[in-house]
């Protein structure tokens, strides 16, 4: 090709650049019947762009033009020079650049050059034949040049690169490859701390050596089937990712429940910091109509102001979670007085017992919400009417909950109660076109049942300034005023 063409092709191209930015902006009046083949031609103009645009780095590099222009590498010269790149792009042209300089990927490079394979696949083939060519036979390092390129310019290159060095690896790779990896997978292996995300979540990463990750996702697996969602009916509407998080924390949960200690005397039970007002709800004058305006005051409120409760390892916790938390008897709850002092240490054995939780398992058969079939061990105690509200830890206020159903009684405030003969557990939930939902309260009911109603026990809700233990009674209430906390007997 002489100058003159290669002159007639610049040309060209910046009016096909013209005609792009025309179609995009006019892609409303193309045909129905084009709006395919367009897109199609679309990615095959995009594709033979990007792969001008590494070829055009690869003859500024050989011709020392990237040197000379003072840039500090390929990278900073395409972004130096105005390229429409974002600097991850760049940097992925140069490390595919760099990475198939061996005469051995003379056929990935010119695949690199032609658009036939992104910078990204060309780098990952290239890092793949890296890591065989130090395994595996050098009479073979031709085929698997051949292989990797041809394996990178498939819609699937990621994956197909990855299964393709696993089973050259296990099928010709040494044992000093074998142990290589071994040694690599050991030493990147980890789990990170939690990062928490601007809008209160928290991101949790981590990288498994193939071991971990089959084990790992066989647990997942096990757990993570799709179970009936009590809101929209009999269909787990959960996505995916939520089931896997679900059936994680099952498996905490499962571990939660063996009080393991480990060797520096960390529990493996949640360690909850609660001031007093930590489980509060929202008054009535705090809360919103149907609208969403805030209702009127009428007269200054004098309500409780709910807190933020905190665990152990500095995770802030709003009421309506750590009301879900401290329902639970794997909960060890240390309650602050006004002055922030440490008042009582509540004790789990003194919670839902064994011996109650047996006797439930017998009495529900398993979480007790209607139409679930959930069974005992995927089930967790829960408290009817929440110890928070003066409900006691006895078996005509404890029921089985699974943790889908658990977190739906918790979020809609539902009630129930057992029945006289003590046979089972009644939710006041109706169902509506195949959703459960709370049962209509009655006009005059603006908050939780009174405890008595349900259990048959006297309320037992705390005055301001005492301390409550977990799923019991009020330290200091009906007690002298010199018992130490730690000296309280507790029922639960």
């Amino acid at each position: 090709m002489t100058y003159t063409d290669v002159l007639a092709a610049r040309g060209t191209l910046d009016g096909a650049l013209e005609a792009l930015r025309m179609l995009g902006a006019g892609v409303s009046s193309v045909q129905s019947m084009d709006l395919a083949g367009l897109a199609v031609t679309a990615t095959q103009v995009a594709a033979a762009a990007r792969g001008l645009a590494c070829a055009v780095t690869i003859e500024a590099g050989e011709r020392g033009v990237i040197r000379e222009s003072g840039s500090t590498g390929a990278a900073a010269w395409l972004t130096d020079a105005g390229a429409a790149l974002t600097e991850t792009d760049a940097h992925a042209i140069r490390r595919a650049i760099d990475t198939t300089t061996r005469p051995v990927l003379s056929g990935l490079r010119d695949a690199l050059r032609t658009g036939d394979v992104t910078p990204s696949d060309a780098g990952r083939a290239a890092s793949v034949f890296d890591e065989l060519r130090t395994a595996t036979d050098p009479a073979m390092h031709d085929e698997i040049a051949e292989a990797a390129t041809t394996l990178a310019r498939q819609c699937t290159s990621r994956r197909s690169l990855a299964r393709f060095k696993t089973d050259m690896l296990a099928r010709y790779g040494t044992l000093d490859s074998e142990e290589r990896t071994r040694s690599h997978h050991a030493a990147q292996r980890g789990l990170s701390g939690f990062t928490e995300m601007p809008d209160g979540l928290y991101r949790l990463e981590g990288l498994l050596s193939p071991t971990d990750k089959a084990t790992l996702d066989a647990a997942l697996t096990a757990l993570s089937a799709p179970v009936p969602n009590p809101e929209p009916g009999q269909i787990d509407t959960r996505l995916p990712r939520e089931r896997r998080l679900d059936a994680l924390m099952r498996m905490a949960e499962l571990v939660g429940a063996s009080t393991v200690t480990g060797p520096m005397g960390a529990g493996t039970r949640v360690n909850l910091t609660l001031p007093l007002d930590a489980l509060a709800r929202p008054c009535e004058h705090r809360a919103k109509d149907m609208f969403g305006l805030w209702r009127p005051t009428g007269e200054p409120c004098d309500c409780t102001t709910p807190v933020a409760a905190v665990d152990d390892l500095g995770t802030h916790l709003l009421p309506a979670y750590a009301r879900e938390l401290s329902c639970d008897a794997e909960v060890t709850p240390v309650w602050l007085g006004e002055g922030g002092q440490p008042l009582t240490l509540g004790r789990t054995e003194r919670l839902a017992s064994k011996g109650q939780r047996s006797a439930l398992e017998v009495r529900d058969g398993g979480c007790s919400f209607p139409g679930c079939d959930n069974p005992a061990s995927w089930s967790r105690v829960h408290h009817i009417v929440h110890w928070a509200d003066g409900g006691a830890t006895d078996a005509d206020n404890l029921a089985l909950l699974c943790g889908p159903h658990h977190r739906f009684v918790h979020r809609h405030d539902i009630t129930g109660r057992v029945t006289p003969d003590g046979g089972r557990v009644e939710w006041d939930v109706v169902n509506v076109l195949g959703g459960w939902r709370p049962a209509p309260r009655p006009a005059d009911a603006t908050g939780p049942p009174d405890p008595a109603d349900a259990t048959g026990t006297p309320d037992r809700t705390p005055p301001a300034g005492d301390s409550v233990e977990a799923h019991g009674e009020t330290p200091g209430v009906n007690r002298p005023e010199t018992d130490p906390p730690g000296d309280h007997d507790l029922a639960t």
